[in-house]
């Protein structure tokens, strides 16, 4: 039997396709999962979501990775707020990625019912990466050499095509792997940024510490309620910002300008920060984008 119509005819009108969901990428720093109360609100914000949304979270595990690292004796060295990754402290950043924060959070999230898979970008050849070479960064007068770290490549989006058809949620560390199969460690702000277009998403929401962006810590008056990339950068530049706030705001006023309408830094101790900032309500947050449109 064929599959063609009566009349022996074929039926060359296409199925419809269903409308594209609306696809959201979440990048929750290590700092904000540091404990279980942590955990369980991320996981709570993100059930309350709801359907029609392809969500993807890219997390870090910065905080953690220095603590087991202190526990083992190996100091974390940071420059320009990126860690320098020797082989030891490959071995512990993959500990704490994928052992320690990425389990930590897909149980939270299971606990909610979020159907959440945790896994590195490498898996797939989701996110591809090479070793980064020596190169000048913020702060610095002589280019740097991060040791076992990666740049992102090419993105290919089909592992989290499949597992968003299955009506799963991607959490991804960042632990990634060269063509040549080595391992290296990438930071999660610059696997988010990659991400991010490389699977085409609507929205950007970074959970940090802190809600948004000030010139000064400690000074509420100094919150900045919007930045464009410029000001973002001037703020890097002006030393305003420091540490992991400064690869966070050149890696989403990136994506700003590679085409993704608006990103927001969100504070992970505010009242369902992610659900709010998706629905346009009020709230304390810093939105970087292209114009000054209210955060």
């Amino acid at each position: 039997m064929t599959g063609q119509p009566p009349g022996g005819v074929a039926d060359s009108a296409e199925e419809p396709r269903p409308p594209r969901r609306r696809r959201v990428l979440i990048k929750v720093g290590g700092a904000t999962l540091v404990d279980g109360a942590a955990r369980r609100a991320l996981a709570q914000d993100l059930a309350a979501i709801g359907g029609g949304v392809d969500l993807v979270v890219v997390h870090g595990g910065g905080p953690q990775a220095s603590a087991l690292g202190q526990r083992l004796g190996i100091e974390p060295v940071f420059r320009a707020g990126r860690r320098v990754t020797d082989p030891a402290t490959l071995d512990v950043v993959a500990l704490a990625l994928v052992g320690g924060v990425g389990s930590e959070l897909l149980a939270a999230l299971l606990a909610e019912n979020v159907r959440a898979v945790s896994t590195p970008v490498a898996s797939g050849r989701l996110l591809r990466a090479k070793r980064r070479p020596k190169r000048l960064v913020a702060g610095e007068p002589e280019p740097v050499d991060f040791g076992e770290v990666a740049d992102p490549g090419a993105v290919d989006g089909s592992l989290c095509e499949a597992l968003w058809h299955g009506g799963f949620v991607p959490v991804l560390s960042s632990l990634c792997v060269d063509d040549g199969g080595a391992r290296l460690n990438l930071n999660a702000d610059s696997a988010a940024r990659a991400l991010a277009l490389g699977l085409g998403v609507d929205d950007v929401i970074a959970v940090a510490d802190v809600p948004g962006v000030f010139g000064e810590l400690g000074r509420p008056e100094t919150h900045r309620a919007t930045l464009t990339p410029a000001e973002a950068r001037a703020m890097v530049a002006s030393g305003a910002v420091k540490g992991g706030m400064i690869a966070k705001l050149e890696e989403l006023a990136a994506l700003v300008e590679g085409g993704v309408a608006a990103c927001w830094i969100v504070g992970a101790a505010e009242s369902r920060p992610i659900t709010r900032a998706l629905r346009g309500e009020p709230g304390l947050r810093t939105r970087i984008g292209l114009t000054a449109e209210a955060p």
